[in-house]
């Protein structure tokens, strides 16, 4: 299985996408879960101030890079059972590359894996090259030794990822956008109105099945809400997202829905002062 998950900037997506990556962590499913960490959004898995910390760390620096193979990759992955965050300490080109090799030593496990890919559209993105053993991943859910292999694709641009891998992901958790490109993108995978995912709680003149209306029976696109922390930042404390696979599986979900074992620490970004 191949999940694409996506939604705008502020969304909460960095929230949701560590309670998954933990549930799975926490199941049966999988050997061993893997995340590439591009935005450094997955501390609360490592550190024990913020729940069980499931999950080893390792940074990938300049030597990783330039010296480790598939070979090396996978003997880290399989000695850091279950879990295993890889921060970026390298620029994005070298680390595109590195997540090839990190990708191929799953692939070539023994263990059945579940790579989590943060930042997706910079791993894979839509107008650049990238190396083949990236696209296998979504495109393959065979590893080279014969176990299976699934991966979590996050990306808060899915028009900058590439295509291929958006159309191999067999099933979808998404939030709200803010831009016709990425409305677009998601339009040619859904089999429901795109016009869903329209943020800010917009009424729908189409026919919604119950499943897809909120929980009073409303036909109106996903929503968030939003708090003012200590320094009076708006902080996202809920979001609406939906759900839906090649099964026919469909469902709308809330942020607030899932009660995570790991406090979600993910970088957050500071406001700009346009006297306002």
């Amino acid at each position: 299985m191949h999940l694409l998950v996506a939604a705008a900037s502020g969304w909460g997506k960095g929230y949701i996408s560590q309670v998954l990556a933990d549930r799975n962590i926490a199941g049966d499913r999988y050997d061993m879960t893997v995340v590439l960490d591009t935005s450094n959004e997955f501390r609360g898995l490592v550190l024990p101030r913020y729940g069980p910390a499931p999950a080893s760390h390792w940074n990938v620096r300049a030597k990783e890079h330039h010296c480790w193979t598939s070979s090396e990759w996978r003997t880290l992955v399989e000695d850091s059972d279950p879990a295993l965050v890889l921060g970026r300490s390298v620029p994005k080109s070298q680390w595109r590359e590195a997540c090839a090799e990190i990708i191929l030593g799953c692939r070539r496990s023994d263990l059945d894996v579940l790579v989590v890919v943060d930042e997706a559209h910079g791993v894979a993105p839509q107008r650049e090259g990238y190396p083949k053993a990236i696209r296998e991943l979504a495109t393959d859910g065979r590893t080279e030794g014969g176990s299976a292999t699934s991966s979590i694709q996050i990306t808060q641009r899915p028009a900058q990822l590439d295509k291929t891998v958006v159309g191999n992901c067999t099933a979808r958790f998404l939030g709200g956008f803010e831009t016709s490109n990425d409305l677009g993108a998601i339009k040619q995978v859904l089999e429901y109105p795109a016009d869903l995912h329209s943020s800010g709680g917009q009424r729908l003149t189409v026919d919604l099945s119950d499943d897809l209306r909120t929980d009073d029976g409303e036909a109106i696109s996903v929503r968030k809400w939003t708090e003012a922390d200590e320094s009076g930042e708006p902080q996202t404390v809920n979001s609406e997202w939906i759900y839906s696979d090649e099964t026919g599986e469909i469902s709308r979900k809330q942020s607030n829905d899932y009660d995570p074992r790991c406090e979600h620490v993910g970088a957050r970004g500071k406001r700009i002062d346009v006297g306002v």
